[in-house]
């Protein structure tokens, strides 16, 4: 490891983490064929594709890292079955009834816009003819993951710069919102949930000349209330973070989600295409959001950053 990037807090409690969920979805997965598994549109939730030091990354980054050869792995497995990748526009018009109904399809999406989504993603991406969404945070274009907590070391959390945007998007992927800065929706008042919403999507619009239709929830924190304003923001698709498939009748305000992480393994992953962990849906619930919030409080009060040594 190169002396700019030290081993980062909490990596015994990363390693736990990571140990236990796997355990646990290896544990869980034969629940999942005992419930009925609905066909339809998988909308898979990346945030990040790397070969980053798995010790020098943050605990959160440790989490939601992909390494880029499972990702390869992944999207090789998704071109083997026959699937293919869907615009934002397409899923809209599947689920409206527009154009015909295509079960072989998955919209792919990136949430908070990694620089390592273009370095690392596109290409594989590009290599098996798929496109993808990426969500940014419109306040943190270009800078870096260091504005919230449990953070990466320099130079391993940054997002993509406008330039970046552009090329993903010459690439021929697409950009939706990921709010102005990435708060908690559901604690906002109207004002604020209506400005990080309405200004996000309007500020997207005027940087890169699109028409940006879709919006991810920040952690997925979305009620009725959230919904309702993102529809009078002029959005006509919210991205959860509950899983299972979208088909005709879904709310497009309220899509479901597949999230992938670090602790998938390849039979995970093929498990999850197939819906096995579909189920796991009841967690996403606010009350839930609020527990783990606790519990990822709990689990950062563990770790500190080790103290310099003196000269």
């Amino acid at each position: 490891m190169s002396i700019s990037q030290p081993t980062s807090p909490g990596l015994w409690v990363s390693r736990f983490r990571i140990t236990l969920k796997v355990v646990l979805k290896h544990i869980l997965a034969p629940v999942g064929f005992l419930f009925h598994r609905r066909k339809g549109i998988r909308v898979l939730l990346y945030h990040r594709v790397n070969t980053h030091d798995f010790r020098a990354l943050g605990m959160v980054s440790r989490e939601i890292s992909v390494p880029t050869g499972n990702f390869r792995r992944q999207m090789a497995h998704l071109s083997e079955k026959g699937f293919k990748t869907i615009s934002l526009e397409q899923c809209r018009a599947m689920l409206a009834g527009e154009i015909p109904f295509q079960e072989k399809t998955v919209l792919l999406t990136f949430d908070d816009g990694y620089e390592d989504n273009l370095t690392d993603a596109a290409p594989i991406l590009a290599e098996f003819g798929f496109i993808a969404t990426v969500f940014p945070v419109l306040d943190k274009i270009g800078m870096d993951n260091r504005c919230w907590p449990l953070s990466d070391t320099d130079g391993l959390g940054q997002f993509m710069t406008t330039p970046e945007l552009q090329a993903w998007l010459d690439a021929g992927n697409e950009i939706g919102s990921h709010t102005m800065t990435h708060p908690v929706l559901t604690h906002l008042d109207d004002a604020q949930l209506h400005e990080e919403l309405r200004a996000s999507r309007l500020g997207l619009q005027e940087a890169f000349g699109l028409d940006c239709i879709a919006v991810a929830y920040p952690g997925g924190d979305v009620d009725m209330r959230v919904a309702k304003a993102t529809r009078e923001a002029g959005y006509e698709l919210g991205l959860t973070t509950r899983s299972g498939t979208n088909t005709i009748g879904t709310d497009a305000i309220l899509l479901k989600r597949t999230e992938v992480s670090a602790t998938d393994t390849a039979l995970i992953f093929a498990l999850k295409m197939r819906g096995v962990f579909d189920w796991l849906g009841v967690r996403d619930t606010v009350l839930y959001r609020k527990v783990m919030r606790i519990v990822n409080a709990a689990a950062a009060g563990l770790t500190k950053a080790p103290k310099a040594r003196p000269s």
